[in-house]
């Protein structure tokens, strides 16, 4: 008799395993890892191959302002699949982005002047495919229920990290092996050879793709309508709560990827390049294990807070960071809580966003961390042309000390304490209802539906 109950007890694990094991889970995660990797390898070349062209001043304005195009324009990327479908667009934007690439690349090798690759940069970015947020829009069709979701969504966050671990070590060992130049011509051809393979695979697994809304007549009023479409996913309560803490991310992350390549070169240490570059991933992958396993039981938005503040508190001491290893170290701390902070994101994002918005909503995670990097970039690349490496230190600061205020002044339960139990998939693997937004009233599931605050029923994954 204690047969049966044994073998439940074996098959519990196995369970929230399961959607990693999967073939459709396991191709995806692999394919986005490599992407991710090769992605975050470019713009680490293109900013030293214009540093060395063009100087550390210009090539800062190039890297920062392509990130900041990128940041304001990446939701109207995800909003062309909401409306016009993944499938086309993905394919059609993935072409764009290899012909572009392949001119930048070009006007890297031919040493064309600064202002010349800037717009060819910016819309090779712009062209880009949101495959990453069309991933994480169908994530929710694979997991059956809470547990099960956060496994998948904390894989794909650890691996995203161990990328940017990987990354600026690959960088840095191509940089000293092909030179500059030819390391930012090798990083563009694997990343486009990567990025075929992804487009592939998303077509495959229809990824982005969702059943259209349940027809209802409306019952939101006409400004909160014209809101809704003008705004997206920002119009919905909580979304900006949501952004904030990645405002702070993103600005010491821009801040430290132009920091790090000019301080060590300006102290002849360029062997710590791929380590300082790698701090922040490395404790990301760390922290983000260490989140995966532990059951912590709290609120997503207490779990939020505290996440922040843990982040805030090391970039709070950057200022005190001109000896290298104490940058590492503080930059290392601060990585623990990355990971994590994202993670809980996207289950916010997940509880948050209706599936008509729920591609543009993932894509305002990087773009707003991108905006912040965007400001920054440019901010510490003007200070590192001048050597100013106290005042770009104690900027980084500030910034994170803005972060930690706003997150003890922000409005918070704006959502569940804890996340709401996700329905069972029917024969067909069809998930009955998404999460409601936070804080609506409890009604009948008919009204609900008929006025569009609940997000439609979504197909399940194919085999």
């Amino acid at each position: 008799m204690n047969a049966p109950a044994a073998h439940n007890h074996r098959k519990e694990p196995t369970g929230v395993l399961r959607p990693l094991l999967r073939p459709p889970v396991r191709g995806l995660l692999t394919l986005a890892f490599l992407a991710r990797t090769t992605a975050a390898v470019l713009p680490i070349t293109l900013l030293l191959a214009l540093a060395q062209a063009h100087g550390y001043a210009r090539a800062a304005a190039v890297g920062g302002g392509y990130t900041l195009v990128l940041a304001l324009c990446a939701p109207l990327r995800g909003r062309l699949l909401d409306r016009y479908g993944a499938h086309r667009m993905l394919t059609l934007m993935g072409a764009a982005t290899a012909v572009l690439l392949g001119l930048v690349a070009c006007s890297v090798e031919f040493r064309w002047p600064w202002w010349s690759t800037l717009p060819l940069v910016i819309a090779a970015t712009l062209a880009g495919p949101p495959l990453n947020a069309a991933l994480r829009s169908s994530w929710r069709t694979l997991a059956t229920d809470e547990a099960q979701l956060k496994a998948v969504h904390s894989a794909d966050s650890i691996l995203e990290e161990a990328g940017f671990v990987l990354a600026p070590l690959t960088a840095g060992a191509t940089v000293l092996w092909l030179g500059p130049r030819h390391a930012y011509e090798a990083a563009a051809t694997a990343f486009i050879t990567v990025t075929v393979f992804y487009l592939a695979a998303a077509r495959r697994h229809q990824l982005g793709t969702r059943r259209p809304a349940t027809a209802g007549p409306p019952t939101s009023t006409a400004s909160t309508g014209r809101s809704r479409r003008w705004l997206g996913p920002l119009a919905i309560p909580g979304m900006i709560s949501i952004l904030l803490p990645l405002l702070v991310m993103g600005a010491v992350f821009g801040g430290t990827g132009i920091l790090v390549p000019a301080y060590t070169q300006h102290q002849n240490a360029t062997t710590w390049l791929g380590p300082l570059l790698a701090a922040i991933s490395i404790g990301g992958v760390i922290g983000g294990i260490l989140y995966a396993t532990l059951d912590w039981k709290s609120g997503l938005w207490h779990k939020y807070r505290l996440l922040t503040l843990g982040f805030t508190l090391p970039t709070a001491l950057l200022f005190l960071a001109r000896p290298l290893w104490l940058l590492a170290l503080l930059l290392l701390l601060a990585g623990l809580f990355v990971t994590p902070l994202f993670i809980n994101a996207f289950l916010l994002i997940d509880a948050t966003a209706t599936d008509d918005t729920r591609n543009e909503a993932n894509t305002w995670v990087g773009a707003t961390t991108d905006i912040a990097n965007g400001i920054t970039a440019v901010t510490i690349g003007t200070l590192a042309e001048n050597q100013r490496w106290d005042t770009a230190l104690l900027t980084l600061t500030l910034c994170a000390a803005a972060g930690a205020a706003s997150t003890l002044l922000a409005p918070t339960d704006r959502t569940p304490a804890h996340p709401t139990s996700r329905p069972e998939p029917d024969a067909q693997g069809t998930l009955p209802t998404a999460v409601g937004l936070p804080g609506q009233p409890t009604g009948s599931r008919g009204e609900a539906e008929a006025s569009g605050s609940v997000p439609a029923p979504v197909e399940g994954p194919r085999p």
